[in-house]
């Protein structure tokens, strides 16, 4: 696999594809092809990101850094379910790289969590104030970090460069071939991944972060597709996306509690007393734990 920590070779900026406005349900049917249905879906998601990216050189916003990672996000399952004419190469390249943007975006979101969740604990922890203040020069650096390496012109480029190379791809192996068997396929095995990982937590007694962090992972990829795919697919996903969507809301709100933890006991925080640092984590653990409890219930729930 190639070293996606190293440099992208990025070619000159080009403009992006140009997005139609019209709804994606009008953008293809059940006959259209499986390469035609590409760009419709990913042209809106890359036009996203590059104007969160330009948005960042200015704006600092706690939204914008985290519409940025969901692009992201978006992208990366769109090319897990093209991935079988794209090329296991080629989707590895694209995807590693769509996960390093969105982490370097999620440094300053994570901070702006944390830094939250701080100032929730001060309300009744008036002694966390000097943490508060750090964390939010945390986030600071943070931010100065996230826009040295998201520059809004390499971003255009890697973005225009992939896609073109991925509809390159797929009218070569699947530009007469028509989506809608495709798709559902592409749901299904998705749908089974999200079982398996919900059943695998839900064995344990207390189920693991990590297992909890992969059932979260399985069901935004599936949220997404269903999103992408429902003009095409059989049946009427309102009620399941609004499931998914529920269910990683109680799993997001945990994962916000373990996040946030770990980042605070790893980061180094001048002038304020260790003491002070492990009152917060201490509240953070206790939190953690019943928001555990909530996510577990649903996750039992989502495996039966």
């Amino acid at each position: 696999m190639v070293d996606m920590d190293a440099d992208w070779p990025l070619p000159r900026p080009v403009k992006i594809f140009d997005v139609d406005r019209r709804p994606v349900d009008a953008l293809f049917s059940e006959t259209s092809s499986i390469a035609s249905t590409f760009s419709s879906l990913a042209t809106p998601v890359v036009a996203k990101a590059v104007h969160r990216a330009r948005e960042l050189a200015t704006n600092c916003d706690a939204e914008g850094f985290h519409q940025l990672r969901v692009a992201f996000r978006k992208l990366r399952a769109l090319y897990w379910a093209y991935s079988p004419y794209l090329g296991e190469e080629a989707t590895a390249q694209a995807t590693e790289e769509f996960k390093r943007l969105a982490a370097v975006a999620g440094g300053t979101r994570d901070w702006d969590i944390a830094g939250d969740l701080l100032k929730a604990a001060q309300n009744s922890r008036a002694s966390l104030g000097l943490l508060v203040s750090a964390a939010q020069e945390k986030r600071a650096q943070a931010v100065v970090n996230s826009q040295a390496q998201i520059k809004c012109d390499d971003v255009e480029a890697f973005l225009n460069d992939v896609l073109l190379r991925a509809q390159a791809a797929l009218a070569s192996s699947c530009q007469d071939l028509p989506i809608r068997d495709f798709a559902e396929n592409r749901v299904r095995r998705a749908h089974r991944a999200l079982k398996k990982r919900s059943r695998d937590a839900a064995r344990q007694e207390t189920p693991q972060e990590e297992d909890l962090h992969d059932v979260r992972k399985a069901g935004k990829k599936l949220r997404y597709l269903l999103e992408f795919f429902q003009p095409v697919i059989n049946g009427g996903h309102d009620r399941t996306i609004k499931k998914l969507t529920s269910v990683q809301n109680k799993l997001g709100e945990f994962n916000d509690i373990a996040a946030s933890e770990v980042l605070i006991s790893g980061a180094s925080f001048n002038g304020v007393p260790p003491e002070v640092v492990q009152e917060a984590l201490q509240w953070l653990e206790k939190q953690k734990c019943r928001r555990m409890r909530a996510a577990s219930r649903h996750v039992r729930d989502m495996a039966g």
